[in-house]
């Protein structure tokens, strides 16, 4: 009798303390839900405004595009809604409405920034007004815990403004000996039947190669060629056509034989036109430019940074204009084996305002183009054919005259 009675009293004694357990694990559960909700929606919250401002940004630089290539207002919202959804805001493709997308016009201040005027005239830049919410196009994002705080989703907005600027653009091609090569991809491979093949046998194939002009359809050079071609005519389509200059490159050599030609390390084969000259007539030399090259032996090694700092040089010529957009394309076929290393010269571009895209053609991904090319803000191809090739100058052109300005 006398241990059931104390039995009963432990279990009144005991009883308060497990209702002050439940209530401490019931704080601790919300203090979780809290944090939880603090740190698991605010990541996820500023991993949707960063998509949105990516994918805003991509919808007004296609819209820019459009609307130069094309100066039609309806084709450059289309655009601008169609590139929106090649984006992704938390995994769903970004939807706008035409009405999202602004026409209007951007000139530069006195204060040295853009101002943006809806509808002014001439139209030459596109606003885009993103927004996640129930009201717009895409819905607002639903979150994980925060719901258990009373906030079940998610709303935000962003604007991108693109418009059309005028560019300098500066060619800068390899022609190191290594062009002439054919397409194979294999070094000391030369097209057949190259009707420009010296006479000269004495010291064998390799020199009667070295000491001809490039293959006029089958070499390296004709397919870069063709792509400058291309280049050059899609970049044409724009109502303000880039101002283009010329630079091609390789390292310093002398021919070794009568009548001992030198070739310097870099050149400038067609530099910026004056203010004065017409676009179309700056296209027309540079192709000029490029063609005449195939017609002169080609040697040497690949000295990246000596082709760089030259186009460099043409950037911040006499001829350049303060207020334009800078840009360098940078071509080899090599890996950079002479010169300074690519990056220093990149950091003096980038001091420079300019802006280097890289293309490598026929060889491993490059890292020395890539650090360029982050360096600058350029983007880097990789090509490994003529189609590719193609491609990566076709973009290249239609980007040129398109900057966000906001």
């Amino acid at each position: 009798m006398f241990f059931h009675q104390r039995t009963i009293c432990s279990s009144t004694k005991t009883s308060p303390r497990r209702g002050a357990a439940h209530i401490l694990i019931a704080a601790m559960l919300f203090t979780f839900v809290v944090t939880a909700a603090l740190t698991v929606d605010y990541s996820y919250m500023q991993l949707i405004r960063t998509q949105l401002q990516s994918s805003t940004d991509a919808a007004a630089k296609a819209g820019a595009e459009a609307l130069s290539r094309t100066e039609d207002a309806t084709a450059a919202r289309n655009a601008a809604v169609y590139y929106a959804a090649k984006n992704k805001v938390a995994g769903k493709p970004f939807t706008i409405q035409p009405a999202d997308v602004i026409i209007g016009r951007v000139t530069s201040g006195s204060n040295g920034k853009w101002q943006f005027s809806e509808n002014g005239m001439p139209a030459n830049a596109v606003r885009i007004d993103g927004k996640v919410a129930d009201t717009a196009a895409h819905k607002a994002i639903p979150l994980f815990f925060a719901p258990a705080l009373g906030h079940s989703k998610f709303s935000t907005k962003a604007q991108s403004t693109a418009g059309q600027q005028e560019v300098e653009v500066c060619l800068c091609l390899d022609r190191s000996g290594s062009m002439l090569f054919d397409m194979s991809g294999t070094d000391w491979v030369y097209p057949s039947g190259n009707p420009r093949l010296s006479t000269f046998t004495a010291w064998g194939t390799l020199w009667q190669n070295h000491l001809s002009p490039p293959h006029p359809t089958h070499s390296r050079w004709a397919v870069l060629r063709d792509s400058v071609d291309l280049f050059l005519t899609e970049a044409a389509n724009f109502s303000t056509p880039p101002r283009a200059a010329l630079v091609t490159w390789g390292t310093n050599y002398s021919m070794p034989i009568s009548p001992y030609t030198f070739y310097p390390s870099s050149s400038t084969d067609y530099g910026l036109p004056t203010a004065s000259t017409s676009s179309s007539t700056n296209f027309s030399e540079v192709r000029n430019s490029v063609h005449a090259r195939n017609t002169i032996p080609m040697m040497g090694g690949t000295n990246l940074s000596a082709g760089l700092d030259r186009a460099v040089a043409v950037l911040k010529g006499t001829n350049s204009k303060s207020l334009s957009s800078k840009v360098i394309i940078l071509m080899t076929d090599g890996q950079w084996n002479d010169g300074r290393h690519p990056s220093l010269a990149a950091m003096d571009a980038r001091a420079a305002g300019i802006t280097v895209h890289t293309v490598s053609m026929l060889t491993a991904s490059q890292p020395d183009l890539q650090q360029v090319a982050n360096i600058t803000g350029g983007k880097y191809y990789w090509t490994t054919n003529q189609d590719q090739l193609r491609a990566a100058f076709r973009d290249l052109a239609r980007q040129l005259p398109v900057v966000l300005t906001d």
